[in-house]
């Protein structure tokens, strides 16, 4: 890439344990590019929002209509980059990974840290969460040909998602973007997830549902502008 600037979005609820860090190894990630880091929070009840404002990111905190999905499209509103990055604040996500996802771009126009790919893996998992990511993954495989369209580490071009209808729902925004997107081209970069070591995890009942009807909601999408614009 050129001299574009990056904006990292990363979302927050009650992650004052992991912040520090995750912002610090990105700005260390990213200090051979202008960049900026975003912090989207959803009312935490810690310190996450005021820790990450003294380590200098841009912080903005959603009191209503709250949720992952939706921090990201606040955060994709908020950020003035050519090239736009999400991750998670829990550590999970190596920040080591960034450049090689920002380097993908030269080739692609988007560029996902993928679990599933040949030298992805996941480390630290229970076998619930094996098995919800397994049966995820598989709900999606109708909507899209790549691996990990789960993943929420990731970069991508601005064009993509310029005139995207984004209707967020639930915890997972990658795949309303490549089903919605405007793109040539995606590349998997293998990574190994590695499970949070502090704070507790946000998943639930309610967001995987809530993940379900997002999906059928896109086949729907799908399948309505594939008969509105039929190849």
């Amino acid at each position: 890439m050129g001299n574009e600037m990056i904006s990292l979005i990363i979302p927050t609820y009650n992650e004052e344990k992991n912040i520090e860090e995750c912002i610090n190894r990105a700005n260390t990630a990213l200090s051979s590019y202008n960049h900026e880091i975003i912090v989207i929070d959803d009312n935490s009840q810690d310190r996450t929002a005021s820790i990450a404002e003294s380590l200098g990111a841009s912080v903005f905190v959603r009191k209503k209509d709250r949720g992952l999905a939706k921090s990201v499209v606040c955060g994709i509103n908020q950020s003035k980059g050519e090239i736009i990055g999400v991750m998670d604040a829990d550590l999970s996500h190596p920040p080591e990974l960034i450049p090689e996802l920002i380097k993908t771009l030269d080739n692609y126009d988007i560029a996902i840290a993928s679990r599933l790919v040949e030298g992805g893996g996941a480390e630290g998992w229970p076998r619930h969460r094996k098995f919800s990511s397994f049966i995820g993954t598989f709900i999606a495989k109708g909507l899209t040909s790549i691996s990990d369209p789960m993943s929420g580490f990731f970069f991508l071009k601005r064009s993509v998602i310029e005139k995207i209808p984004f209707k967020p729902k639930g915890y997972k925004i990658l795949l309303e973007i490549l089903i919605k997107g405007n793109y040539n081209g995606v590349k998997e970069v293998p990574f190994i997830f590695r499970d949070r070591t502090q704070g507790e995890s946000k998943l639930s009942f309610f967001v995987g549902l809530e993940y379900i009807l997002q999906t059928i909601e896109l086949y729907w999408w799908k399948l309505a502008n594939r008969k509105a614009n039929p190849k």
